[in-house]
């Protein structure tokens, strides 16, 4: 196994496995790069950040017309619900519809199921529950790319992985 930060190269003994670590993530289940995976999130948290002004707008527009508030308060659950949904369906639309979001799309990465079946609605909401801690838990499931098991938090308990798929 060679570990391989830039242009260094540090031989590492270890039987008919090779982890490159840096920039690029050569993996077995996923061939898709660090860098892309960190890219797609951000490029899709620009987008929903778009969304969730366009649909904090209309929620604004309709609290207006039935309360005459120009406002909705921070304690408001209907509206944290609202968010939250608006963001799950995002993500949830994209991944069944094509098996990439925008930011996906832009970074060449497609998620499909591991034992190539079209994915499954209980596939796609497990993976959306899961990576909440993944992403915020100071990206740690996304490290677990490094261990032997070299698939993400959220790969492992939908059933799902991340491919890079080049363009035509």
């Amino acid at each position: 196994m060679h570990f391989t930060w830039h242009h260094s190269v540090i031989p590492i003994s270890c039987p008919k496995k090779r982890i490159s670590i840096g920039l690029f993530v050569s993996i077995e289940k996923s061939n898709v790069a660090l860098y892309r995976i960190i890219g797609s999130v951000v490029y899709d948290w620009l987008v929903l950040l778009g969304l969730l002004m366009v649909f904090g707008f209309f929620a604004v527009a309709i609290n207006h017309s039935l309360t005459g508030e120009e406002a909705i308060s921070s304690e408001n659950i209907f509206f944290k619900l609202y968010i939250l949904a608006v963001i799950a369906l995002y993500f949830v639309y994209f991944w069944h519809r094509s098996g990439q979001t925008v930011g996906m799309k832009a970074w060449k990465i497609q998620l499909q199921s591991v034992d190539q079946t079209p994915i499954k609605a209980k596939q796609l909401f497990t993976r959306l529950i899961v990576a909440v801690p993944s992403y915020a838990i100071g990206l740690i499931g996304i490290l677990w790319l490094f261990t032997p098991s070299k698939r993400t938090w959220q790969d492992m308990a939908s059933g799902t992985q991340l491919t890079f798929k080049p363009r035509k």
